[in-house]
């Protein structure tokens, strides 16, 4: 079963999966996607009747490591992830990836940080586990956003506590690996 996904309400944010995000998209007031690099069309959030809210669509995969050659998160799409937070600050703000919980949860963990403001590193860290228990933020995300906002380690320090005391939380990260590590071809790589 699946985190209910938050309800839009003006100034928050909501973290939610694919599905959670085709039901109740027209409710927010902006929209930040974040897909696989090669998804289908039956795999993307579409808007087909009137115009759309505010819409960010930034593709990367979920992938915790960058030295794989994996198409991961780059510093330029999390510049525009947290610019995007800004730029709808007042608005409800929909982030949501396919399961709602690693690219998702990464990008709004980079947004609560930078609303939050320095120090408060592990405050926005229980904000997103409030908003999504069984999140894993992609750390790839996570690092980038640490270095944008000039936190010096302190995010990155912050999720790491939480998932220490959290067993769970490590076991997910080591299923994505082993997923990964037996299913290689299902992620999209950098042209060598």
């Amino acid at each position: 079963m699946s985190t209910p996904l938050a309800p839009a309400v003006p100034g928050q944010l909501s973290v939610g999966s694919l599905a959670q995000a085709n039901k109740h998209k027209r409710k927010f007031g902006a929209v930040l996607t974040l897909q696989d690099p090669r998804s289908p069309a039956n795999k993307r959030l579409v808007f087909t009747k009137g115009a759309p809210p505010p819409r960010l669509v930034l593709e990367f995969e979920d992938f915790d490591y960058a030295d794989r050659n994996v198409m991961v998160a780059t510093r330029d799409q999390v510049t525009e992830l947290l610019a995007f937070g800004r730029a709808h600050q007042s608005q409800s703000l929909l982030v949501h990836c396919f399961h709602g919980v690693g690219r998702s949860a990464a990008a709004a963990l980079a947004i609560l940080a930078d609303r939050a403001g320095p120090g408060e590193e592990a405050l926005a860290v229980a904000t997103l586990f409030a908003l999504r228990p069984a999140a894993t933020p992609n750390l790839v995300v996570t690092a980038h956003a640490d270095e944008l906002l000039d936190r010096s380690g302190a995010l990155v320090s912050a999720l790491h506590a939480w998932e220490q005391a959290r067993p769970q939380s490590l076991a997910q990260r080591a299923l994505r690996l082993a997923f990964y590590e037996d299913n290689p071809d299902l992620f999209a790589h950098h042209k060598v």
